[in-house]
């Protein structure tokens, strides 16, 4: 019998915290906490250590709004006159997270092959300001496809970032991740890591100029616009829309 104490929930909890939303904790928890209460009623152990540990707080959200592809291709055409509308072309061509594509470098593309390698992403935190780490998922990894769309705005993109440095010359700044130097895809004009907040005010700029509601858009209104037509008019298996946006399990 193995004795589990309230100490090693609390570490699992915390744990998982980190990893993932807190009411994708709490739905785990719930499910945890039952196979212990049944284990209870079987004699197995004498008490459901859960009862010890207090669930995380989470509040439950709507799914939140998903473009039409119509309006979706209406938003990524007008975007592409702001700095940075080729991020608002792989949130809404691609379904990636905004982390995965503020974390793209130059080195992860291949737009010959209209490929790209995602191996990292860009968050933020209040102590250090933007920083490279890894991807939330590990589904998240790998070589994806690029639309046509999504080349011919990065290739426009280059041109842009490449005057820019060319302007700044040996002032432009250099990042790495895990001892690589990288040449990142989406920066500041001075060359620094993007904000997620950045590419919320292009996509409300871009609305706007499309004529659109600027309403509830986002950063992950691509990733829902793109499940919800690959899923809705694709006619996509599941698992495949799943390996497409990054997903390890198709029951998210």
């Amino acid at each position: 019998m193995v004795n589990v104490r309230a100490e090693t929930l609390i570490a699992w909890q915390a744990d998982q915290l980190d990893r993932h939303a807190p009411l994708t904790v709490l739905n785990s928890r719930k499910v945890a906490r039952q196979a212990f209460s049944e284990a209870v009623k079987l004699d197995l152990i004498p008490a459901n250590p859960f009862d010890l540990v207090r669930a995380p707080r989470a509040q439950r959200v709507n799914a939140g709004r998903a473009l039409a592809p119509d309006d979706a291709k209406k938003l990524i055409l007008a975007a592409q006159q702001f700095r940075l509308g080729a991020t608002v072309t792989l949130l809404f061509c691609q379904g990636w997270r905004v982390s995965e594509v503020l974390g793209l470098a130059w080195e992860d593309l291949d737009l010959e092959a209209s490929t790209a390698h995602i191996q990292r992403g860009a968050t933020y935190s209040p102590s250090t300001g933007t920083m490279l780490g890894p991807t939330k998922t590990s589904g998240a990894q790998g070589v994806h496809f690029l639309a046509p769309a999504s080349v011919v705005h990065l290739r426009e993109h280059r041109a842009r970032n490449d005057a820019e440095k060319e302007t700044l010359g040996l002032d432009w700044p250099t990042h790495s991740f895990e001892g690589q130097r990288l040449s990142m895809v989406f920066t500041t004009s001075d060359g620094l890591l993007v904000n997620r907040q950045s590419v919320v005010h292009t996509i409300e700029r871009a609305a706007r100029a499309a004529g659109l509601d600027p309403t509830g858009l986002a950063t992950h209104t691509g990733r829902r616009t793109v499940i919800t037509a690959l899923y809705a008019n694709g006619g996509l298996d599941l698992a495949d829309i799943a390996r497409h946006v990054g997903h390890v399990d198709t029951a998210t």
